[in-house]
C-alpha cells in the first residue's frame, strides 16, 4: 500500500469520526460517547496532521493540503484535498 493510500484512508475514517461526534453532540445522544468520540477526534486530527506534514516532506503531498488539514475544517479539508488530488492522479495517469 502506498503512502499516499494509507493516508487517505486513514483521512476517510477520520472524517467519519468527526461525522459521528458532530451527531452524537448534536443529537445529545450521550455524554460518555461525545467524550470517547471527541478524545478520538481530537488526536486522531493530530496524527493526521503529522501525517499530511511528513507527506509534504517526503513530496507525496503539495503544501497547501497541509494548510486544508490543519485549518478549521480539519479532516474534511484534508480529505477533499486528498480526493480532488486523487482525482488529478487519475486523470494524468488516463490522458
Amino acid at each position: 500500500m502506498s503512502y499516499f493510500l494509507a493516508v487517505r484512508l486513514y483521512s476517510i475514517a477520520e472524517v467519519c469520526v468527526f461525522t459521528a461526534l458532530l451527531v452524537t453532540a448534536i443529537g445529545g445522544l450521550g455524554e460518555s460517547a461525545e467524550q470517547a468520540l471527541g478524545w478520538t477526534h481530537g488526536v486522531g486530527w493530530i496524527v493526521l496532521c503529522v501525517l499530511v506534514a511528513y507527506g509534504c516532506r517526503r513530496g507525496t503531498f503539495p503544501w497547501a493540503l497541509l494548510a486544508a488539514t490543519v485549518s478549521p475544517l480539519g479532516p474534511v479539508g484534508s480529505t477533499a484535498g486528498i480526493e480532488y488530488l486523487a482525482r488529478r492522479r487519475r486523470r494524468a495517469g488516463a490522458g
